[in-house]
């Protein structure tokens, strides 16, 4: 069987060649969800690209999935993205609210 490196880059090459249903079986196998993510973008399986997108838990695969849904004019899934984006940003913000006034300065720096 081959090694995991060596299906990420089969995946890759299956990407780059546009077979996607093949590269989206690759993916889906190693668990590559930001790749399985972009894969589904382009095969206009879109609810899979949130599941996806979702799984991948990152803010790089939100932005681009959110991208490729644009381009797509899938606006509506966008938004979902969009969404996605500022919540990963957020949790990658690490802030303690311990106090009603550290809660009324953290909504003060919102609105800057």
């Amino acid at each position: 069987m081959p090694n995991f490196t060596d299906l990420k880059n089969v995946g890759d090459r299956l990407y780059d060649a546009e077979l996607y249903e093949a590269a989206k079986i690759i993916f889906a196998f190693i668990s590559n969800w930001a790749k399985m993510a972009i894969t589904l973008v382009r095969l206009k399986q879109f609810q899979g690209v949130i599941d996806a997108a979702c799984k991948a838990n990152s803010s790089k695969t939100w932005k681009e999935v959110c991208f490729a849904c644009v381009d797509a004019e899938e606006f509506c899934l966008a938004q979902i993205c969009r969404l996605n984006i500022i919540f990963q940003v957020l949790l990658d913000i690490p802030f303690k609210i311990d106090s009603a006034s550290a809660l009324e300065r953290a909504v003060e720096m919102r609105s800057i």
